[in-house]
């Protein structure tokens, strides 16, 4: 009987957590332009006023990386950014490995795909472009 309890107790925990979550639409889209061969891991939901100076990109968050595995960082800018939601990727010497912008040109890519070479801690630098202000998501996947 006790056993019983147990199993009946965990499944209605169970499904209490799973109604419990919220989505938001706007990084659910996200997550759909990821591709169907990206396996969601994670989300970051970036929010910026406009920078008084451009020096380095001003979010950062920390992500351990695993060795030979394919990544694909999506970044999506809502409608009422000024900027594109870019994303520069610095390793544990802080140089920077990958960016979703090229200074020389000034394309910016929707989404950038990383074969990680080392296991390890890596930076990811969220900004908009020349500063701006906006809102965006950047989701990270693994690509099978």
């Amino acid at each position: 009987m006790k056993r019983f309890l147990t199993i009946i107790s965990l499944l209605l925990y169970t499904g209490f957590i799973l109604t419990g979550q919220s989505s938001d639409p706007f990084v659910s889209k996200c997550v759909m332009n990821t591709g169907n061969e990206a396996k969601y891991l994670k989300d970051f939901r970036i929010q910026l006023g406009k920078a008084a100076e451009q020096n380095d990109l001003r979010y950062k968050a920390n992500m351990s990386l695993w060795k030979n595995t394919k990544y694909r960082f999506t970044m999506c800018s809502a409608e009422d950014s000024k900027g594109q939601l870019i994303l520069s990727i610095k390793d544990d010497a802080n140089k920077v490995i990958l960016s979703s912008y090229d200074k020389k040109t000034g394309k910016t890519y929707p989404f950038v795909d990383f074969v990680c070479n080392k296991s390890g801690i890596y930076k990811l630098n969220y900004d908009f472009t020349d500063g701006q202000q906006g809102s965006g998501v950047g989701v990270v996947s693994m690509v099978k």
